[in-house]
């Protein structure tokens, strides 16, 4: 239990606790997975939430981003995807595409899905970064490049001016059409910053990683959902200011709970 006094340091502590659990997961992939191959599985499987993320992994695995690289066109990779994952039936619309290889539609859980969460919906917005990042050096470099493109030292001297920084640097990193900003934020700091993190570090660069530190320090809080209103509730917290805190109620409802969870719904 958090105690009053030191509540908010106490929160942050467990943002950390649970950036350094995605950190961990990353190192792992990386193991097992090229960089392009392991971001592409990341974010196709962040595109799941609660009710498709086995599916969508699935999907990445039978359409690895090295597949996807030869189709380059957004409209052939939307319709690569789309039939691989069971929803059309695409079978000679191009060639060089294996169309044997495919998953069956009723294994996706479609009920009690909003529209804009639907995969098929999904499938199509994820399909223009595929396509810009098939384009030029892969996912790695696209999100490298816009890493170290905004790295920024000239931070303020109080804490909203640089939430307002972070925010415009978030944004110009995820500066890809194709998803909300709502959505690309939460794939920024659940997947980017903790894969990031990592490379930097095994790169020993303390430059970009004390820049994508005070990113998470600063940017504000990502939308509420169930677990961050539960976390409030049972702390009797009205307010969160940053993501760090964000991130601390998440992992504060697990610890609770005993369960260690990645993807939040």
């Amino acid at each position: 239990m958090l105690t009053n006094q030191n509540k908010e340091d106490e929160l942050k502590e467990l943002g950390i606790k649970r950036l350094n659990l995605k950190k961990n997961r990353m190192k792992n992939l990386l193991k097992i997975a090229l960089p392009d191959e392991a971001l592409y599985r990341e974010i196709m499987l962040s595109l799941g939430y609660k009710n498709n993320k086995n599916q969508f992994l699935e999907l990445a695995l039978i359409t690895p981003f090295s597949e996807i690289k030869k189709l380059k066109d957004k409209e052939k990779i939307k319709l690569a995807l789309l039939h691989r994952a069971g929803f059309v039936d695409a079978t000679g619309k191009f060639d060089g595409f294996d169309f044997s290889l495919k998953m069956e539609k009723n294994v996706w859980n479609l009920k009690h899905v909003r529209p804009q969460n639907r995969p098929q919906k999904r499938i199509e917005q994820i399909s223009y970064l595929l396509s810009k990042t098939a384009m030029m050096n892969g996912i790695f470099d696209f999100f490298k490049s816009k890493i170290e493109e905004s790295y920024f030292i000239d931070w303020g001297n109080t804490f909203l001016r640089n939430q307002k920084i972070a925010g415009k640097l978030v944004k110009r990193i995820m500066d890809f059409s194709g998803l909300g900003v709502e959505r690309k934020t939460e794939i920024f700091f659940n997947i980017i910053l903790p894969f990031f993190l990592v490379f930097y570090e095994d790169k020993k660069n303390q430059n970009v990683m004390k820049f994508l530190s005070t990113i998470f320090e600063y940017h504000k809080p990502l939308a509420i959902n169930s677990v961050v209103r539960d976390s409030m509730k049972m702390l009797n917290i009205k307010r969160i200011n940053s993501v760090k805190e964000y991130f601390g109620l998440i992992q504060y409802y697990y610890d609770t709970k005993g369960r260690i969870e990645y993807e939040e719904s």
